[in-house]
């Protein structure tokens, strides 16, 4: 194991020698680094003035459900690693965070902000557990979003070394989600039955990409993410067996 002040660096030394390593191999593509404008400003006014459209504001409505899905399964999973923050209160924060960057992002002419999985790997692997890099961080991305040319070549990273990192982060979010799942009572067979509806019909999407393509497209939406159902059914399941459902002890569940 490298010592814990390289460590804390190891993705970004993996980055960089996978980049290095790529250039005999002509992976490298650099074009879009000369091509990019030196400084910008984000036109809010990019795509025409603001309309409000019920059906496309119903559709981004559903895609939200489904990011607020995920967010809640990175929130916990962080809270996990740094042991603590994985309760209510602190997802409901964080739940309005990404709410209130979404209208900021959305005001700018950009995409809504989402979590990311990544981010639960980066910090199993590094360690870095600090609001202060999480909050330079975000002054860095403010950075890139009006210096184009430094977003332009962290673009340039090749494809197989993204792949190769992103493998170990999504592994490793793989692994935090284990991690959680072992908290439950697997004993009780409600949570059993939770555990496998919930991946199950998460599973269909990846397994079966077409099942839902009879459906409306909204419903699509929500259907074609594993991640977004797999959320969904375990949470509507808690609720029915945990929450309205009448009082009964294991004993009467499992005999």
């Amino acid at each position: 194991m490298a010592p814990p002040a390289i460590a804390r660096f190891s993705v970004l030394v993996a980055m960089a020698a996978g980049t290095l390593l790529a250039l005999p191999l002509g992976l490298f593509d650099g074009s879009g680094v000369t091509e990019a404008k030196a400084v910008t400003a984000p036109d809010p006014t990019a795509f025409g003035a603001p309309t409000f459209v019920v059906p496309a504001i119903v559709a981004m409505l559903v895609v939200q459900l489904v990011n607020m899905v995920e967010s809640v399964g990175d929130t916990l999973a962080v809270g996990q690693i740094v042991g603590r923050g994985d309760d209510a209160p602190t997802v409901v924060r964080a739940l309005r965070a990404d709410g209130a960057a979404t209208v900021v992002s959305g005001a700018l002419a950009s995409f809504p902000i989402v979590t990311f999985g990544q981010s639960v790997g980066l910090v199993s692997v590094t360690r870095v557990r600090s609001r202060h890099v999480v909050a330079l961080s975000g002054v860095l991305m403010v950075v890139l979003a009006f210096v184009p040319v430094l977003g332009a070549a962290v673009a340039a990273v090749p494809g197989p070394v993204l792949g190769g990192v992103s493998l170990v982060m999504f592994g490793m979010v793989g692994a935090v989600g284990l991690r959680i799942l072992a908290r439950a009572d697997l004993t009780d067979a409600r949570d059993l039955l939770t555990v496998a509806l919930a991946f199950g019909l998460g599973m269909i999407p990846v397994g079966a990409p077409e099942f839902y393509a009879p459906l409306p497209s909204f419903a699509r939406t929500v259907l074609d993410s594993g991640i977004a159902v797999t959320g969904i059914v375990a949470f509507t399941l808690n609720l029915l067996f945990h929450h309205t459902a009448p009082r009964r002890s294991r004993k009467d569940v499992s005999g």
